[in-house]
């Protein structure tokens, strides 16, 4: 795995790009799915934000100081127009009115958001095996919690 500023590094020298990325991040979310780490995956939006990243970059446009990254998010935080449960029944089919602060700050910066993670129903436990969506599998060792209410972001 390499460090942000070499990824970084390669796309600006056009070793790679952001929708290359964007689709070896997909692929390696789909060989894992046994793991019920995402519960969605953004498939279109991020290959739209890689393609506009990847655009600026060829343009020579300011680039934000995430450009590149690719980011998944906890499914209680609020992304406009993308599902959000908290990883609870009660949450089922939601579609969120606006983005989080966070979010639009990482979006501003360039980052590409992949998709949402499980977590324990509404973040409120410590081990991810009190999600409505069923538990997050380690992926060190199934025997054991990925860890924290953050279990899909964790595995």
């Amino acid at each position: 795995m390499n460090s942000f500023s070499e990824i970084q590094k390669n796309i600006l020298s056009g070793k790679t790009s952001c929708r290359q990325i964007v689709l070896d991040f997909l692929k390696r979310i789909e060989e894992k799915k046994n793991l019920n780490a995402f519960l969605e995956v953004f498939k279109d939006s991020a290959l739209a934000k890689a393609d506009e990243i990847d655009a600026k970059i060829k343009s020579s446009s300011p680039l934000g100081k995430l450009g590149g990254v690719v980011i998944a998010l906890k499914d209680n935080i609020c992304y406009k127009d993308h599902k959000l449960s908290a990883s609870s029944k009660i949450l089922q089919g939601f579609t969120s009115l606006y983005s989080s602060t966070v979010v639009e700050r990482l979006l501003k910066e360039d980052a590409i958001i992949i998709g949402r993670t499980n977590c324990d129903e509404f973040a409120m436990g410590s081990s991810n095996e009190n999600s409505a969506c069923g538990n997050v599998l380690n992926p060190h060792d199934a025997s054991r919690v990925p860890g924290g209410s953050s279990g899909g972001s964790a595995a």
